[in-house]
């Protein structure tokens, strides 16, 4: 009996052994970005643009690089050098907002430091000391390309500055962006070392964020936004400028560019009769234009 008893024992605790072996692995790898001394990254089984090899339209544009996908199916419509390397300026912010998204909630508050209120060109006027959420944030970031917006976000999100950005990275290889570097959130040209990518890995980008949290297809689609005074912070009066909004049907945002070194670049996402197409455009010197008759292009393929 005294056998019976004792090998009923060992059994148990070996199944308990095994039982919290299998749920410290599930807790090793998670769908998000590795967090802070992960040495492990999980590769995502997830959606990539089906390339082609025939030329796909005689359409000629200033855009150095070029492609406009399906969501559905990733469908490639239109393509230009997807897989160049170039600077991309602002669209890094894209990448950064989805990391700070990962790691917080959209109430969350973050502190302004001087060195984010410091940041040019192109911001919200931050005052250090302030007190914003994370959705505050993304409004600015979305509507005015905030550069301050974006450093608070890297600052506060995991408390350092420097593992935000390895972060980024870490994502970027997560998500199969091979051809991707960010060094910095804001996407601003540094002396040397600067962020860049490619017109595919940034379809990945843009498909994997809106996917997973879609709120923010509903910021980048507003056209104008008020945040009033508060205990935490003054009142902040922002318009999009992604112009498209209001001169393209269907258009639902994304996100703009610009820099000397970049030039123009831009994120676009048009959902019309039950289609949903992202397109991305590098260093183009009409980006407006361009947009809008390659939309007209990959709707009227899909149909």
């Amino acid at each position: 009996m005294k056998k019976v008893v004792s090998s009923f024992l060992v059994l148990s605790f070996l199944f308990l052994v095994v039982l919290i072996i299998s749920s410290l692995n599930k807790k090793d790898f998670q769908l998000i970005s590795p967090k802070p001394k992960q040495v492990n990254i999980l590769g995502i089984s997830q959606w990539f643009p089906k390339e082609v090899k025939e030329e796909l339209s005689v359409l000629q544009i200033s855009a150095k690089a070029a492609i406009f996908t399906d969501t559905k199916e990733g469908k490639v419509l239109y393509e230009k050098k997807i897989h160049e390397k170039l600077p991309i300026a602002s669209l890094v912010k894209v990448m950064t907002a989805l990391i700070a998204l990962e790691h917080k909630n959209m109430d969350d508050k973050f502190l302004v430091s001087q060195r984010a209120a410091d940041m040019e060109p192109d911001k919200m006027l931050l005052i250090a000391g302030e007190k914003l959420t994370l959705r505050e944030l993304l409004d600015g970031i979305f509507l005015i390309s905030a550069n301050d917006g974006a450093e608070v976000l890297a600052e506060g999100t995991t408390g350092s500055r420097d593992e935000f950005l390895k972060l980024m990275n870490d994502k970027a290889k997560q998500l199969g962006m091979e051809d991707t570097y960010f060094a910095n959130p804001t996407g601003l040209d540094e002396d040397s070392n600067n962020s860049y990518s490619t017109a595919y890995d940034l379809a990945i980008l843009t498909r994997y964020l809106i996917r997973h949290f879609p709120e923010v297809v509903e910021i980048s689609k507003t056209e104008h936004i008020y945040l009033p005074k508060t205990e935490d912070h003054q009142d902040y009066d922002m318009y999009s400028g992604i112009n498209l909004l209001t001169t393209y049907p269907g258009v639902v945002g994304f996100k703009t560019g610009y820099t000397p070194e970049a030039g123009l670049t831009l994120i676009t996402l048009a959902r019309k009769d039950g289609q949903e197409i992202v397109g991305v455009l590098l260093g183009s010197e009409s980006r407006r234009d361009e947009a809008r008759e390659l939309l007209d292009y990959s709707f009227e393929k899909l149909n």
